[in-house]
């Protein structure tokens, strides 16, 4: 007679299968000081504890989580070793995981020789500092007191230039280069770069799925009147055109210049310098735009020797209105002007006012500054809502921008003159540091600040978990899957977790919204599942600002304890089987009864009492 088991326990096997297990990754050479710790979860750990050492010294965290970041402590060409060790609720060992190592890179050789802090206070909104060094060709992050964080090594690119110009919720980065525009890592490895058709000057920025860049665009037209009589009829115009490109690199969306903007809308100052020393292959250069920033259909242009703003709608591409120096429109959409000239670095403020950073080249007196504008389209009025005059020396005929912080202040890279300050509220300095190599000021384009180098940094843990990572890990299901899922970064973040079969087709799915430092919560039911315990599954945790860093857990729903010829019952067969087992010295772990890792009598004896009960 076939005798089912009344009481069935369900266990799964289970093997961990991140992108990299443990980080830092086995013998890595880091380009930053601040570092995030990974590692596999130890079952039954109450808490880590996590050391590292370097030699000479070390430092210990008690942790309750199976991730760490670590922001002190690492040197610049320091080399470590990392251990870690889960202890019981009774303080006891259960597992160790030893012999980490990783190492973190000298600064390059191109490094500058004097970041100099000049003035910090308490009101400086606490972050690092995201910037470039446009002439040393190379972008980095810096603490309050200028000292380095991380940076990104130019000969990763080809040519050897990167400066960055945005930080992303998943702690990737966007930048261009030499014509090419780059989404990086935080380890500086290319993830997405512009398509050769495509050039990319001044400014590359993502939005969601998709990248706006800025590319020239030479087209032959009329010289304007008056034509200066060393020049052609015809002469060559450098515009622009603004692009949209997928994720795979492809064409969503096109702006041209020459099909917008009026060409009686010049500057002349750009055809006189095209008279001089001319030769037929040198170009007008009309527009020189210098940044592009859209938000929810609208798109904000900075063209920068017309020294003018353009507002457009995206989906009609109708330009909306433009400000900027009226001698250059031929026609005027406001009622009432700002003056500023050779701008930088426009954006859309939450509140919807525009800021930007007026580089007011050429005009009287040459002293560039912050300006803030509402504007109303059905009155046609402007409202300067406020500027920020920088001191005479620190004028920048160009580059520069102007960030405005959670806080109210307003962080402003003064551009050529390598000086970046923070103003607050009341307009009162409260951070000023000087980018400097041999005794040169560094010009810079962009500065942004960031809460960390981590806004994604993410672990996960299941319950009821048992078993080793260095053998196998098996999971008391009892018909649901439970687990955390543990935000260690400084951005709120959204998850997808899925269970997935062998064909890595989705069979359950829900979503996760985590706060910053947070904690969110696995629960999958599995009571109306058909369990083919022969097949492989997985666990994947996706976090939705990159997906390409998901975690996940490689698993196999284990037979029932004793059901040793999977028919999914326990009878005189299995028994036979294990009675084999043991006369082969072979071991099956679900004939392990008792569960120490021997097959013999009392195995025989606890699988027959349990045919019988």
């Amino acid at each position: 007679m076939l005798i089912k088991i009344k009481k069935k326990l369900l266990y799964i096997c289970l093997t961990f299968v991140f992108s990299n297990e443990f980080t830092p990754i086995q013998n890595s050479n880091l380009n930053y000081i601040h570092t995030r710790f990974n590692w596999p979860q130890i079952p039954q750990a109450s808490y880590y504890e996590l050391n590292i050492d370097d030699s000479s010294s070390f430092i210990q965290f008690e942790v309750n989580k199976n991730s760490y970041i670590l922001t002190d402590f690492l040197n610049w060409g320091g080399q470590y070793n990392w251990s870690v060790c889960g202890y019981d609720q009774n303080n006891l060992v259960i597992e160790c995981f030893n012999n980490n190592f990783f190492s973190i890179s000298e600064l390059p050789n191109y490094y500058p020789d004097n970041i100099n802090l000049i003035h910090l206070d308490n009101g400086y909104y606490q972050g690092l500092n995201l910037l470039d060094f446009d002439g040393l060709g190379f972008s980095v992050i810096l603490d309050k007191s200028g000292n380095p964080i991380w940076f990104v090594d130019k000969n990763n690119f080809n040519p050897p230039k990167i400066l960055t110009t945005q930080f992303l919720k998943s702690g990737n980065f966007i930048g261009f280069g030499a014509g090419k525009g780059y989404e990086i890592n935080i380890d500086g490895e290319i993830l997405f770069q512009t398509p050769s058709e495509f050039g990319v000057h001044h400014d590359f920025k993502k939005h969601d799925n998709s990248y706006f860049l800025l590319d020239n665009l030479i087209e032959s037209h009329p010289c304007p009147e008056p034509c200066p009589d060393n020049l052609p009829e015809e002469i060559n115009w450098l515009g622009d055109r603004f692009i949209q490109l997928s994720n795979y690199g492809e064409l969503i969306w096109e702006w041209n210049s020459f099909d917008y903007i009026d060409l009686n809308d010049y500057n002349p100052l750009y055809l006189d310098r095209l008279s001089t020393n001319y030769s037929e292959d040198d170009t007008m250069d009309w527009t020189h735009s210098n940044s592009i920033f859209y938000n929810n259909g609208k798109v904000y242009i900075s063209v920068r020797n017309l020294s003018r703003i353009l507002k457009i709608d995206y989906e009609s591409k109708n330009l909306d209105w433009h400000i900027g120096e009226e001698d250059f429109m031929n026609q005027i959409y406001f009622n009432n002007s700002i003056e500023f000239s050779q701008q930088h670095s426009v954006e859309e403020l939450s509140n919807g006012n525009i800021l930007f950073f007026d580089n007011h080249t050429f005009l009287q007196p040459e002293i560039s500054r912050c300006i803030e504008f509402a504007y109303d389209e059905v009155a046609d009025s402007l409202n300067l809502v406020w500027e920020y005059i920088l001191p005479n020396n620190l004028f920048s005929g160009s580059r520069g921008e102007c960030n405005r912080l959670d806080n109210g202040s307003t962080l402003i890279n003064a551009g050529r003159t390598g000086n970046i300050i923070e103003v607050n509220d009341l307009d009162e300095i409260v951070w000023h540091l000087v980018l400097e190599n041999n005794n040169l000021s560094q010009a810079s384009y962009r500065v942004e600040r960031i809460k960390s180098l981590y806004p994604l940094a993410f672990s996960f843990e299941l319950d009821e978990l048992t078993g080793s990572y260095y053998d196998y890990y098996l999971l008391d299901n009892h018909e649901i899957i439970t687990g955390q899922v543990h935000n260690n970064g400084t951005s709120i973040q959204s998850y997808n977790y899925q269970l997935l079969d062998s064909e890595n087709q989705i069979i359950l799915s829900d979503s996760l919204v985590i706060d910053s430092q947070s904690t969110g919560y696995i629960n999958m039911n599995l009571d109306h599942l058909d369990i083919d315990t022969s097949s492989d599954y997985h666990i994947k945790i996706i976090p939705l600002s990159d997906i390409n860093q998901y975690q996940e857990i490689n698993f196999k729903f284990n037979q029932i304890l004793g059901d040793l010829n999977s028919d999914s019952i326990v009878n005189v067969i299995d028994a036979i089987i294990m009675v084999n087992l043991i006369l082969n010295f072979e071991y099956q772990y679900n004939a392990d009864y008792n569960n120490d890792g021997l097959l013999n009598i009392q195995d025989i004896i606890l699988i027959i009492n349990s045919i019988i009960d």
